[in-house]
């Protein structure tokens, strides 16, 4: 946990741009690096509302050569906006074509839309086959045609991803709209077998930081995860595959060795279970495993 930074903040959990620095090092080398920070960029919004503050996300990806094709965003009141996503496009260092990511906003925990989505957890059946999350699906709907629409216009290859609620989303779109790559950042679980049988043939990279309790959500009805995850362990190393019994030790120490070093001090979180879902804490990790010098290489 020295070698790569971590936070315990409140504020980078409720309000991941509040004091992001985005893309520090410029394009990160991995598509995974790219679309978890994409997933942070995907939280700015305007000071007055909920809205994008689109030009700050401009400038953010003008910065690494991408540029913005649509903001997505649902009807909104005063009060409440809803769903928010992005598309934006760029080179493909693989193809040297056009590579497209759609990044989904997660939870706003001033936006009760966004609280009231994920309590409503009972499943209905999905159009793909299935059932999945009805909190979820209501979320999505808000924007799927024009977001429909807005796919319809790749011409290259394209990453999906999102963080939280975003995430969530985000594997709902993979089900109808096939990825190259479908990149997953503290996703609770969305939907049944069934469901998860209409993303076969998806490349999914699911990561999970070590106590985050969301990804552990909801555990009744038949809902399961999609795939292995890609574990990022308490000293910030990233493993692939589920082993339990190594997944709840390293939680149970990582949870202990938190209250003593963070849990009583102002501004921060009270358990790790809360500050391991901050999206900045994904972001240092993957990030951290473009490096070949890191410890969080695999």
């Amino acid at each position: 946990m020295d070698a790569i930074p971590y936070s315990a903040k409140a504020d980078d959990l409720y309000y991941p741009a509040k004091h992001a620095v985005f893309f520090p090092q410029g394009r990160p080398a991995s598509e995974a690096a790219l679309c978890a920070e994409m997933c942070r960029v995907a939280y700015c919004q305007q000071a007055s509302g909920f809205a994008f503050d689109q030009e700050r996300m401009g400038a953010v990806l003008d910065s690494i050569g991408f540029k913005i094709r649509e903001f997505l965003e649902s009807p909104h009141t005063p009060e409440h906006e809803g769903t928010h996503c992005f598309l934006a496009v760029g080179r493909d260092g693989q193809t040297d074509g056009e590579l497209a990511v759609l990044a989904f906003r997660g939870t706003n925990k001033d936006d009760l839309r966004d609280v009231v989505a994920d309590l409503k957890f009972l499943p209905q059946p999905w159009k793909g086959g299935g059932r999945v999350h009805r909190g979820f699906a209501e979320s999505l709907a808000e924007i799927e045609p024009a977001l429909d629409a807005a796919l319809r216009s790749i011409t290259g290859r394209l990453l999906i991803t999102g963080h939280s609620l975003g995430a969530a989303m985000a594997t709902l779109v993979a089900s109808w709209r096939k990825p190259a790559s479908l990149y997953t950042i503290g996703s609770p679980r969305v939907g049944d077998k069934a469901f998860l049988a209409t993303l076969h043939g998806v490349e999914n990279h699911r990561y999970v930081d070590c106590c985050d309790v969301v990804t552990r959500v909801p555990f009744l009805m038949g809902y399961r995860h999609l795939g292995d995850p890609y574990y990022i362990a308490r000293d910030r190393d990233i493993r692939y595959g589920r082993n339990s019994l190594a997944i709840l030790t390293d939680r149970l120490r990582a949870s202990w060795a938190y209250q003593k070093q963070y849990g009583l001090e102002a501004g921060n979180l009270p358990a790790r279970e809360l500050a391991d879902h901050a999206p900045i804490n994904y972001v240092s990790a993957i990030s951290a495993a473009d490096s070949p010098q890191s410890p969080a290489r695999r």
